[in-house]
């Protein structure tokens, strides 16, 4: 299942992908807490070749870049214990911890804007379309998904060393298993 909603975040794999016309420029990052044959910890997945050779460049020189699988362009930045990290950076919430993986949606940033500010508002409707594939592959695979929108941008750039505006993160995401919240009701509609 993780692999399956990562394969729809790239290029081509979700039929989301070829209503969009601009060139990927939101890519994930991931604090993985829970998932079955993947070791806890820090991982990327660029979603061109060009974001690679950018991400490497402007995260921290002492990040690993290990491929972490043979199929999708996934690595691993740093094995460690991530949920509470994931759930400091997303505004002390337990959701991020809780989940089974957290993801922070991290945008080119200062470039596309300074080629158009429209970018701005495109990369935010990007990142809310990662958002929507994920929520809906999760739904598919009966896990569930969150979007997180309060999150501390400084954090998430000195945990991931980001030194300008060249990357920005836009927003955080959870997956994982579905948990009633007994204060949400759902009553019938007014006559």
């Amino acid at each position: 299942m993780f692999r399956r909603l990562l394969s729809c975040l790239l290029p081509g794999n979700s039929p989301v992908w070829t209503l969009w016309p601009h060139a990927a420029r939101v890519h994930p990052v991931l604090l993985v807490h829970r998932v079955e044959d993947v070791a806890p910890g820090l991982y990327a997945l660029p979603r061109s070749d060009a974001a690679e050779a950018a991400l490497r460049e402007a995260c921290r020189a002492e990040f690993e870049w290990q491929a972490a699988d043979r199929d999708l362009p996934l690595f691993l930045l740093l094995q460690a214990a991530a949920a509470k990290t994931a759930r400091t950076l997303s505004c002390h919430q337990d959701i991020a911890s809780h989940s089974a993986v957290t993801l922070m949606f991290v945008a080119e940033f200062a470039a596309p804007i300074a080629d158009n500010p429209a970018a701005y508002r495109h990369l935010h409707w990007e990142a809310g379309m990662l958002g929507h594939v994920v929520t809906l592959e999760a739904e598919a695979a009966g896990w569930r998904g969150t979007g997180i929108g309060c999150f501390f941008d400084d954090a998430d750039h000195e945990v991931l060393g980001l030194a300008d505006t060249r990357f920005q993160v836009l927003y955080h995401f959870a997956v994982g298993m579905p948990v009633d919240d007994p204060r949400l009701l759902t009553l019938p509609a007014y006559d």
